[in-house]
């Protein structure tokens, strides 16, 4: 089985911004991690290694899409710089 792939560090600012942006967007809704993550399908552990753009293994997809849903947004939302 191969390894995950690390994000390329010419993708790190796109990386932060999604990592800022779940960030805004939960707080804007007034919500925990561990609610969003629930709501989404995740563990509030892995939400928060995303929302600190600290992980090794990029979010895929579909956890971007079942984040944008429990935030609210459109999925492009979370990737626009505000």
């Amino acid at each position: 089985m191969s390894q995950p792939k690390l994000p390329k560090e010419s993708n790190f600012e796109k990386y932060r911004t999604l990592s800022l942006n779940i960030r805004y967007f939960r707080n804007c809704l007034q919500m925990t991690q561990e609610q969003i993550a629930s709501k989404a399908g995740i563990s509030s552990k892995y939400l928060s290694l995303i929302e600190s753009a600290s992980f090794k293994n990029p979010p895929s997809l579909e956890v971007i899409f079942d984040l944008a849903k429990a935030l609210e947004v459109s999925p492009y939302r979370l990737f626009k710089e505000l």
